[in-house]
């Protein structure tokens, strides 16, 4: 008996000290040292009490070379009589005859068992993408539900074989999906916008099959100046850049970094800061284009800035009159904006370094987002030297450094001793919260099912198109920031709240105002109007991204509109839902 209690005990510790490790690799240890425990238990019981050295040195080889027939159901056990070592040879033997099958036919029975819940189970969830993407998107919902039924559609032939624990589909669309089950295809990033192509199909699929819920990685230019639409499919459309900034924000609001950098005072009812989020950002791709736009629709807040201006920004990079000039065209109304600087430098140029300088006292964040990751780590270092050599170590801007690839060295060093922060670009992205359950699309829905309880033309929410999508999501996002403005209500008597949701109401004008700016909106002016528009109190043309309202707040009662204050009211009710309880909203 203590025999069998060390051989399990040892089985046991093994078993924890092997938890991180694949199951192949798990499964060979534990077949190994199964092995080594069963020669010399095999040995001593055949050993006879006489035995020369000669003897007993050509019984352990024959052990040694027996232990695995042993180990597969062949052991001579008779020579033992003890139902404790039985049991030991018993359980060794049922785990080698696991490991041959899991190192010989795992593959056999996997597909076999992904093809019994294609079969069995209602949801099923299609993965479509490059390989190294879907073992991530495959393994994140294993992690939540090991049973998923799950199929993998290979974008490139030679993955086809690939083993991604889920059943391959090559059939199109139509040959695979049917009636009678629910399912959620999640399209991957490519490479060359072919996910667009796959949305038509799925669409004209959606007619026959109702409910059908995709998600989909597409260029973030496209997602950001295209207003696309889906109806016949409950679509939710991302991309890496802005899943990676939409992240970072919320846990890195401007807002929240002047409260604690440059404390600002209550005015009106709510919080203004004493001077604009300032930040500069070296490399200007597709990233830093997606996130100097989030950034400004987060810094829509009013400050003591003689403009009241949320934000300046200095942009440096080579050939930066080139990517301003195409830049501008997607966003012309960012002409108008002063307080954007741009630097034609390379970002480790002398110049761009001693533009940092010049704005050391106010500098709130900096963005490395060149294209090599390499070159992002060793500025991120050389401005944390340039810090130290100025004296503010402990006081200097935030460090934001994108990396495109994996790269250990440096990181954990920044991390631990400048507060560095990442914007890693990989397949950690692929969340289940966000891209299955969708959790700030739900909330989205939400505040659309709220305005539409007050509207004549209320639209359900997959016939929206993505710009509205996108314009309920910023609602959502915003949430921190109007809860930080407002402070502590709760001792706040009903004509101090009403001040104070009225003061919101015009950092919500603001706040729209610069969504559709970063959209690609500039303002439809009042003269330019037709007689028929003003008549039906038109506010946009919505193919030319035109709109009357996107002018100052105190501009608003002079545009055409059904009744007084019409239009401000708008941006009070969104206010006020925030701070409704549930019950009434």
């Amino acid at each position: 008996m203590l025999i069998l209690l060390g051989y399990l005990l040892g089985l046991a510790l093994l078993g924890w000290l092997l938890r991180k490790k694949s199951v192949r690799v798990r499964s060979f240890l534990i077949v190994g040292y199964s092995y080594l425990f069963i020669i010399p238990l095999y040995f001593f019981g055949r050993l006879p009490a006489d035995a020369t050295a000669p003897e007993a040195l050509d019984l352990l080889l024959r052990c040694a070379y027996e232990a695995p027939k042993a180990m597969t159901f062949g052991a001579d056990l008779t020579i033992y009589n003890d139902p404790a070592v039985t049991l030991l040879f018993f359980i060794a033997s049922v785990y080698t005859v696991r490991t041959v099958l899991i190192v010989f036919f795992r593959r056999a029975a996997a597909a076999f068992t992904n093809w019994l819940r294609m079969q069995g189970r209602r949801q099923i969830f299609v993965v479509c993408g490059g390989l190294e993407d879907a073992r991530a998107m495959i393994r994140e919902i294993r992690d939540r539900d090991r049973r998923a039924a799950i199929a993998f559609v290979p974008q490139k032939e030679a993955d086809e074989g690939a083993d991604v624990n889920a059943v391959v589909m090559t059939q199109p669309w139509d040959q695979f999906l049917r009636r009678g089950k629910k399912y959620h295809i999640i399209l991957l990033p490519d490479t060359g916008n072919n996910n667009l192509c796959r949305l038509d199909e799925l669409n004209k699929l959606g007619e026959k099959l109702p409910g059908l819920r995709v998600t989909a990685f597409l260029d973030n230019d496209i997602l950001r100046y295209e207003d696309l639409s889906y109806p016949h499919l409950d679509v939710y459309l991302v991309s890496r850049e802005q899943q990676l900034v939409q992240g970072f924000l919320l846990d890195h609001l401007p807002l929240q970094a002047l409260k604690e950098r440059a404390p600002g005072a209550m005015a009106e009812g709510i919080y203004r800061p004493v001077r604009p989020f300032s930040l500069c950002i070296l490399g200007f791709g597709a990233l830093s284009r997606e996130f100097l736009l989030s950034t400004w629709e987060n810094a829509a807040f009013r400050t003591g800035a003689p403009d009241g201006r949320g934000l300046d920004a200095l942009i440096v990079d080579r050939d930066i009159a080139g990517r301003r000039a195409s830049f501008l065209l997607d966003v012309p109304q960012l002409k108008q904006e002063p307080s954007f600087t741009w630097l034609d430098a390379a970002p480790d140029a002398d110049s761009c370094i001693q533009a940092i300088l010049e704005r050391l006292g106010q500098l709130d964040q900096i963005l490395i987002a060149t294209e090599d990751t390499r070159f992002n780590l060793d500025m991120a270092m050389r401005l944390l030297r340039m810090f130290r050599r100025h004296g503010i170590e402990l006081d200097h801007p935030q460090l934001v450094t994108a990396l495109f690839e994996k790269m250990d060295s440096g990181i954990e060093f920044l991390y631990k001793k400048a507060g560095g922060v990442f914007l890693q670009s990989n397949s950690a992205q692929f969340t289940y919260d966000e891209l299955i359950l969708r959790e700030t699309d739900r909330r989205a829905e939400a505040v659309n099912r709220q305005y539409n309880q007050k509207s004549l033309y209320a639209t359900d929410w997959n016939k929206l198109g993505t710009f509205r999508q996108s314009s309920n999501r910023a609602v959502v996002w915003d949430i921190p920031n109007k809860l930080m403005l407002a402070g502590d209500l709760e001792g706040a008597s009903p004509e101090e709240r009403e001040a104070v949701y009225w003061q919101l109401a015009r950092y919500e004008h603001r706040r729209w105002c610069v969504f559709h700016y970063t959209h690609g909106w500039t303002v439809l002016p009042r003269e330019e109007m037709t007689a028929e528009e003003v008549g039906s109190f038109a506010t946009k043309r919505a193919s030319q991204k035109r709109h009357t309202c996107l002018v100052p707040w105190d501009e608003l009662d002079a545009l055409p509109q059904s009744g007084p204050g019409q239009l401000k009211k708008y941006d009070y009710e969104n206010v006020l839902q925030l701070f409704q309880p549930e019950s009434e909203r």
